[in-house]
């Protein structure tokens, strides 16, 4: 079987290898490592290129074919120019999603003449709308899928694509049901052509630690960030922003002065105060003084060691998550979880997470439900913490995701 993957998109061009993180290049590249080690398919990755990925291409994946698209050093000029215009003069919120509009189209184009020239039995578009225009300029015929990891909000003047389109790869069943709605963009898509793909993550990387090893970790960053031992360790990971939640949590932990925060993610200097939302985050966040701790970047091979040390994860998402990686990320290193009835999250935590309506009340609702699991036996707790770990192995491990992507696309 000769299968081609193509990715892209407008917030900076991730490659594949995923050298400069992004969600969705990372999933990419578990399907590539998976067919590296087991070979189930002939497979074709055309990815935006990078000097560091084509390398690591070479070296660590020679048994997958990759197909690298290079910018016209004109082009990556005119997305700073727009990306600059836009943060400027319009201050849209998603400014993010003009940073490589021209490298973009120059993509399409490349990909289109690619696959015009070339024969494979499956074509998969990932996540990004405007691809849809590679399936169009090109001419080609079924069978061609997209694995949609968000739900979509534009169709591209693609209509046409997405009604031919063979299949469509959902990362939920909530995103399935989004797209088979008639007042979708793309919609409605027949009940036959949806399935889901759960995302995945590397449960090699996010692991639990010996009991040892976790309470020596936890020692550094507890002296790392000068956190007081007496302190109990709340993790938030994610971005800044309205739909994560951040502020929740923050209000939650107002009147109980034995928590420490700390995000991971930006840095409060690095936030543009004119947003509301951050202003706010700024306000709650000297309100707690030394008990929030901005942590900035953390690389993703060092993330396991900041849930080990934590005693819960919250990660109160207050938008309808089609997925929720952070939380399994958490769950998988024995971090347990609250969270919220958002999007997908649910069908990824189980009942093995506090699960929280998004309310007046989920302030409140946090405070609870943090004492309530610190206030449980240490019984009690290893047995959340094991039930968690156990449902991520057994439903959300890169070791099973290339066989089920290839079911999705065979079925």
């Amino acid at each position: 079987m000769k299968i081609v993957i193509f990715t892209a998109d407008s917030n900076g061009g991730y490659p594949v290898p995923a050298v400069k993180g992004g969600a969705v290049s990372t999933l990419i590249e578990s399907l590539v490592n998976g067919n590296s080690k087991q070979k189930q398919c002939d497979m074709t990755v055309v990815s935006f290129y990078d000097q560091i990925a084509a390398d690591i291409a070479k070296t660590k994946y020679p048994d997958v074919h990759f197909i690298w698209v290079k910018t016209p050093g004109i082009f990556r000029m005119l997305d700073g120019i727009t990306f600059w215009g836009v943060k400027t003069f319009l201050k849209k919120k998603k400014a993010i999603s003009f940073k490589s509009v021209f490298s973009l189209l120059w993509y399409i184009r490349s990909s289109s003449k690619y696959l015009k020239k070339n024969i494979f039995d499956d074509v998969v578009l990932e996540n990004n709308i405007p691809i849809a225009a590679i399936i169009k300029r090109s001419g080609y015929q079924k069978p061609y899928y997209y694995h949609f990891h968000n739900t979509p909000r534009i169709n591209a003047n693609c209509k046409d694509v997405f009604n031919n389109c063979s299949g469509f790869l959902c990362v939920s069943d909530y995103v399935g049901k989004e797209i088979e709605k008639g007042n979708n963009p793309i919609g409605p898509v027949p009940e036959i052509k949806v399935r889901t793909l759960y995302n995945c993550i590397d449960t090699n990387l996010f692991k639990p630690m010996q009991e040892t090893e976790r309470l020596l970790t936890r020692k550094q960053i507890y002296e790392k960030y000068n956190i007081p031992e007496s302190q109990e360790l709340i993790i938030f990971t994610g971005r800044l922003s309205k739909e994560k939640g951040v502020d929740q949590l923050l209000q939650a932990v107002k009147n109980m002065p034995n928590i420490t925060v700390l995000i991971v993610g930006a840095l409060l200097s690095g936030l543009n105060l004119t947003d509301s939302y951050q202003e706010k985050i700024r306000k709650l966040a000297a309100e707690l003084g030394e008990r929030v701790i901005f942590t900035g970047y953390v690389d993703h091979q060092v993330l396991p060691k900041y849930y080990n040390a934590a005693d819960l994860a919250v990660l109160p998402s207050m938008w309808d998550e089609p997925a929720g990686l952070t939380m399994i990320e958490a769950m998988a290193c024995g971090t347990p979880v609250i969270t919220t009835r958002s999007g997908g999250i649910p069908e990824y935590v189980g009942d093995v997470a506090y699960l929280l309506d998004r309310d007046e009340n989920l302030p409140q609702n946090i405070a609870k439900s943090i004492n309530d699991y610190l206030e449980l036996s240490s019984e009690k707790q290893e047995k959340i913490r094991n039930a968690g770990i156990q449902r991520i192995r057994e439903k959300f491990s890169t070791d099973h995701y290339l066989e089920k992507f290839i079911e999705c696309i065979d079925e």
